[in-house]
């Protein structure tokens, strides 16, 4: 990390850096990991969601403490939220207004005035939070994520100096989608109150400025990116989001994901085969049917992979509730069918597998598959891509991603699929599996370059430069 702010900085974020169960365990995740040292060079504060913790612990001491726990470096703070704050804040109007909408998944949006109310309140509590945490100190604060859109506002409403940044990790959709949110006018000035926005892309960043001048008509300078709104200036940057590309370098080139993936394809008899590999959250949004649908088409069209070729879905369970509940349902159907159509004595062609790897384990699968699939219907990055590349250190893998994620605007030395096209999908895995191999290694060189070069820490790097540019 080559620079620092000179402000103490407190980050804030739904989802805590810390699990705390009788100790405390670093969350997985690339923004924990690149944050995390941080935070421990600068000594900041982060403040969180503490619903999920026991709450058989009371007092002060449970929502404030210092983490990690072997090396106490800085401050973990807790906003205590009820089951009703967590139904309304989060299951309510971030997963079922927020996310389907910036997603562009239209018929699955559902809205309560409920949801907004308890999302007008839970921003109002990471604000008092923020304002306990800062005193009259001088502070920089990050919020992170589509949870926390009014948060800036009301920090600023109560103490204008503060500086405070926004980074959306999820896609800004185009006017004409957003202005379906009932709340548009109130989402947009939230966002303003911070003194700079970031999003992985520029087309998202456009697409928030378009919102800001149509509906709000505030001062728009579109080609410096930056917005004026009632004595206030914004500044909006893109800042697409990577991955530690030496930690997947060095897990997958380790001895224990050599003999990992040995036991593995053992263990469920795929050694010998070729394999295909798909990770991704049980969510609507990463397109996992029309994956399927790709897969039962390529071997319907070209038997001879049968028996040779099977493809590893590995479905990561999310929210626990509607409509991921459903697609999880149908996800499952849709295995169940592919591989009752093609099945043969003990070869599926279809390896599904419910549940999590450690990500040492994911290195090792990402290594030894000869084609990773990426069918995401819309997605701010998709940083498995990244994982992938970075994690293919024999250079002998293809890499089929979806046109429509932010890695595809990016990311050289990949192929480009539409998950809409079916038959295009199923003909690009053939094609994969017969490339030559001084091309996969000459495109994946390129990628992987890319991916080394513009690694997380210079995301945060460059974040943390424009904060320090604002005074």
């Amino acid at each position: 990390m080559k620079r620092f702010l000179k402000e103490r900085l407190i980050v804030v974020s739904n989802r805590e850096p810390y699990s705390v169960k009788g100790r405390s365990e670093k969350t997985v995740g690339g923004l924990v990991s690149a944050l995390d040292p941080v935070m421990q060079r600068c000594r900041g504060i982060w403040i969180a969601d503490g619903a999920g913790h026991q709450r058989a612990a009371k007092g002060e001491e449970a929502l404030r403490f210092m983490v990690p726990f072997d090396r106490p470096s800085y401050t973990m703070r807790l906003v205590p939220l009820t089951r009703t704050d967590i139904e309304g804040y989060y299951n309510g109007y971030s997963n079922r207004l927020l996310w389907p909408l910036c997603h562009i998944t239209l018929d699955r949006i559902y809205h309560k005035k409920f949801y907004w109310r308890t999302y007008e309140k839970v921003n109002k509590l990471f604000a008092d939070a923020v304002l306990e945490e800062a005193g009259r100190k001088r502070v920089t604060v990050w919020l992170q994520d589509y949870h926390l859109a009014l948060c800036a506002r009301e920090i600023k409403r109560r103490r204008p100096g503060i500086k405070t940044s926004i980074f959306w990790h999820i896609p800004w959709p185009p006017h004409g989608v957003f202005r379906i949110c009932p709340q548009r006018k109130e989402i947009l000035e939230g966002m303003l109150g911070n003194d700079l926005i970031g999003f992985h892309l520029d087309s998202f960043k456009a697409n928030f400025m378009r919102a800001v001048d149509v509906e709000l008509g505030a001062g728009v300078d579109y080609r410096e990116g930056y917005i004026n709104f009632r004595g206030h200036t914004t500044k909006v940057r893109a800042f697409p989001i990577s991955i530690d590309f030496e930690w997947f370098n060095n897990a997958a080139s380790a001895e224990s994901a050599e003999r990992f993936m040995k036991r593995f394809l053992r263990t469920r008899g795929l050694e010998g085969l070729k394999i295909g590999l798909s990770v991704d959250r049980l969510d609507y949004t990463k397109g996992i049917i029309k994956c399927l649908e790709a897969l039962e088409l390529f071997f319907a069209k070209y038997p001879r992979f049968r028996e040779r070729f099977t493809y590893i879905q590995v479905a990561v369970p999310t929210r626990k509730i509607e409509p991921f509940l459903s697609y999880t349902e149908r996800v499952r159907k849709k295995v169940e069918n592919v591989n009752r159509k093609f099945s043969r004595g003990r070869w599926r062609p279809v390896e599904y597998i419910e549940g999590k790897f450690s990500q040492n384990e994911l290195a090792a699968l990402y290594r030894f598959a000869d084609v990773m699939m990426i069918t995401s219907v819309y997605d701010g990055m998709n940083l498995v891509a990244k994982e992938y590349v970075a994690s293919q250190v024999d250079k002998k893998g293809v890499l089929l991603l979806s046109e429509f994620t932010g890695a595809a605007e990016e990311l050289p030395g990949v192929t480009l699929i539409n998950p809409y096209a079916t038959e295009a999908c199923a003909d690009a895995v053939k094609e994969a599996l017969e490339a030559r191999p001084e091309v996969k290694r000459k495109n994946l060189e390129i990628a992987r370059a890319h991916v080394k070069k513009n690694n997380i820490y210079r995301w945060v790097d460059n974040i943390l430069k424009e904060l320090e540019k604002i005074r």
